[in-house]
């Protein structure tokens, strides 16, 4: 399990930086470009929804095991789902950056018994969630997955290409 999420991470830090190049490259104004028929109406809501979700996880992973790293340290405070985070794509792409190679850190970190153990989350209306973190972990990679399919789609229907999310070209 240890080596399939340091695999995941590393993956994760180059399909994001891949996809943002495209981005920064292709889409003038990413943080204001409106979406249609998404739940998020902007692409930089969508951006942001994924930046605070890996926050918030990554920081509820450090308390099962922190393994010498303080997310809020790092990162500055953890935002919450719906926050207005960044004022523009800039701004957004160094903190993915920093944020995916913090995620890369604390994946080369985890031991095996890491995964055995239970993680624990109350989301804003006070709801307690425990869930073992193996099943956290890979559903964390997953959400990415299917945002990045989200932001994949958005640019085909703006005629970018986009082939940004191969994971078995990377390694």
């Amino acid at each position: 399990m240890r080596e399939i999420v340091q695999y995941y991470a590393r993956c994760n830090q180059k399909i994001n930086s891949d996809m943002l190049g495209i981005i920064a490259g292709k889409v003038k104004d990413p943080m204001q470009q409106p979406l249609q028929g998404y739940f998020f109406k902007t692409l930089g809501q969508l951006l942001e929804h994924i930046y605070i979700a890996d926050s918030i996880w990554l920081k509820a992973f450090t308390t099962v095991d922190s393994y010498g790293i303080d997310v809020e340290k790092e990162m500055g405070p953890t935002p919450n789902y719906g926050d207005k985070v960044f004022k523009n794509f800039e701004d957004y792409r160094t903190a993915r950056g920093k944020l995916d190679t913090l995620i890369v850190e604390y994946m080369n970190k985890v031991e095996d018994d890491f995964f055995t153990k239970v993680v624990v989350r109350v989301n804003k209306r006070g709801e307690k969630m425990e869930k073992e973190t193996w099943k956290a972990v890979v559903h964390v990679f997953n959400h990415q997955t299917h945002h990045r399919g989200q932001i994949s789609n958005i640019l085909d229907g703006m005629n970018i290409e986009n082939d940004y999310s191969n994971m078995i070209r990377i390694e």
